[in-house]
């Protein structure tokens, strides 16, 4: 990696395996300097995220499998890991249950759990969801749901609109309209 000096930013190469995870004091040959240096980033993600535009219902249960909410969203983008589902309203922590169905109406069900719940500029919420249970299901989820979402044109609400009159592109709430 190459790294420049704090004080006289002088250039210099430096083996990135050299340095800890907390950081090390590295000097400079130039002007003496002594700066902490710390290792490059590392990607956290797991899996290639593919973005979408589905449509997702979702069921969230407590720890005693009570039914704590239920709702639809809008799946943004989705991995081998896990899915970031965009909705009016915040989930509510504890087991998740996430459905679709495919246009030969076969249905689809994944189970995941709530890792964050944030609310967007615009007044929705973001919520990534960690898949549980990872085996040829979900697998098939993730490849059905990024099939429909290219089967569709990209978006969802579009392609309704073009298969009828009824309802509009311009007839759909902001939010909806918006989301893809």
């Amino acid at each position: 990696m190459i790294i420049p000096c704090k004080s006289c930013h002088s250039i210099f190469r430096l083996d990135s395996k050299l340095l800890k995870s907390t950081g090390s004091k590295v000097g400079c040959s130039k002007c003496g300097e002594i700066f902490k240096v710390y290792p490059p980033r590392v990607n956290r993600r797991r899996y290639k995220r593919v973005k979408t535009c589905n449509l997702i219902s979702f069921l969230s249960f407590d720890k005693t499998g009570k039914l704590i909410s239920n709702g639809l969203g809008v799946a943004l983008d989705v991995s081998q890991g896990g899915i970031l589902l965009e909705t009016p309203y915040s989930i509510e922590t504890g087991l998740i249950v996430l459905a679709t169905t495919d246009r030969e109406n076969h249905l689809f069900k994944v189970k995941g759990k709530l890792l964050h719940s944030t609310e967007t500029s615009n007044g929705l919420y973001h919520s990534g969801i960690k898949f549980i249970d990872i085996d040829w299901k979900v697998k098939a989820f993730i490849k059905k749901l990024i099939k429909e979402y290219n089967c569709q044109g990209y978006n969802l609400f579009i392609a309704i609109a073009k298969k009828s009159n009824k309802p509009k592109l311009s007839s759909l709430p902001n939010k909806i309209r918006n989301a893809c």
